[in-house]
C-alpha cells in the first residue's frame, strides 16, 4: 500500500498545489473589449475634458469612488439630460467618472485590441457619523462601463465650445503625442447606481444603513495578444500550458498503472464469488 502511495504522490499533490495557488476573490467585474480605431484628433484643453484622469501604458491601473445614483434608477438615463440637450456644464454629474485612455503610446502601437477590466468589492467599509466606527457592509451597486472616441465626445459638449474647438482645429488641426492629427485615445464612461438597502446590524441602525455610500472601484487597461488574451493573463496561460502538457503526457500512464488494480480486485471480485457459489452447493 505504501508502494501505491508514494507512485500517486505527485498526483494528489498537484491539485492542492494548484488550490493554494487560486485565491478567492470577492469582488464584481464589468469587462468591455474595444477596438483602438483612429480619429481625428481633437483639442479639448480649454474644456474640463482635459482634466480628466489618464489611463496609460505607464500608469494602465487606477483606484475611484463614484457616489452612486439613487435606486431604481435606469442605469442608462443616470446623468443623461431630460430635455436631450446638453447642459451648460457637461459632465458635471456626480454619479459618474470620465477617463481618458492613451492608447497611442509606442509600446501599444502594435496592438489593435483593448480590454478595460473595472472591479468593485462586493463587501467594504463604509464609516458613519451616526455610529461612529467602520462596519462591515455589502456594497450593492451596478456599473455601467462604455467607450467614446474624441467626435463622440465632442457632440456632448454645448453649442459654444463645440465652436470654439472646430474654429480651433480649421486653423491648427490639433496633434497626438505621435504627432499625427489623428488619434487612437479613447473615453471611458462609467456610471453607477445604487441598487439595494444595507441591511442593519446590531451596530448599525436603520437610517445609517440607508445612506449611499461613494463606491471604491478599480480600472484596468490592457491590450490584447492576439485579440482575446489580456496582459495579466499571459503568466497564468504560460504556467497552465507545460502543466497540461505533462498531464496529458502522464494520463495514458496512470490509466495504465491503474487498471492492473482494478484488473486484480474484478477477479478477486470473481474469486469470492466463485467460492460463495460453490459453497452454497
Amino acid at each position: 500500500m505504501s508502494t501505491r502511495f508514494l507512485m500517486l504522490h505527485p498526483f494528489i499533490i498537484l491539485p492542492l498545489i494548484v488550490l493554494f495557488i487560486c485565491q478567492e476573490v470577492i469582488a464584481n467585474t464589468e469587462i468591455i473589449n474595444f477596438l483602438a480605431a483612429e480619429e481625428r484628433n481633437v483639442d479639448f484643453s480649454s474644456t474640463t475634458v482635459g482634466s480628466w484622469p489618464v489611463l496609460n501604458y505607464k500608469n494602465n491601473k487606477g483606484h475611484w469612488n463614484v457616489d452612486p445614483a439613487l435606486l431604481d434608477t435606469p442605469l442608462q438615463q443616470v446623468c443623461e439630460s431630460e430635455t436631450g440637450i446638453a447642459p451648460a456644464k457637461p459632465f458635471s454629474c456626480l454619479h459618474e467618472l470620465w477617463i481618458a485612455l492613451d492608447l497611442d503610446d509606442e509600446n501599444w502601437i502594435s496592438y489593435s485590441k483593448f480590454t478595460l477590466r473595472l472591479s468593485w468589492p462586493a463587501s467594504s467599509r463604509a464609516k458613519f457619523t451616526v455610529v461612529n466606527h467602520a462596519s462591515l457592509l455589502q456594497s450593492p451597486a451596478d456599473f455601467l462601463l462604455e467607450i467614446y472616441g474624441p467626435e463622440a465626445i465632442l457632440t456632448r459638449l454645448s453649442k459654444p465650445y463645440r465652436s470654439a474647438i472646430d474654429d480651433a482645429s480649421i486653423t491648427a488641426p490639433h496633434l497626438s503625442r505621435s504627432g499625427s492629427s489623428a488619434t487612437r485615445l479613447k473615453y471611458a464612461r462609467i456610471r453607477v447606481v445604487d441598487t439595494g438597502i444595507r441591511t442593519p446590524t446590531p451596530d448599525l441602525n436603520a437610517s445609517a444603513a440607508q445612506a449611499v455610500e461613494p463606491i471604491p472601484f478599480i480600472l484596468i487597461l490592457e491590450q490584447l495578444y492576439l485579440g482575446v488574451l489580456p496582459a495579466s493573463l499571459l503568466p497564468t496561460v504560460c504556467f497552465l500550458i507545460p502543466v497540461l502538457s505533462c498531464a496529458a503526457l502522464a494520463t495514458p500512464w496512470i490509466i495504465g498503472y491503474l487498471d492492473r488494480f482494478i484488473q486484480q480486485a474484478r477477479q478477486e471480485l470473481r474469486n469470492s464469488c466463485t467460492a460463495r457459489e460453490k459453497k452454497e452447493r
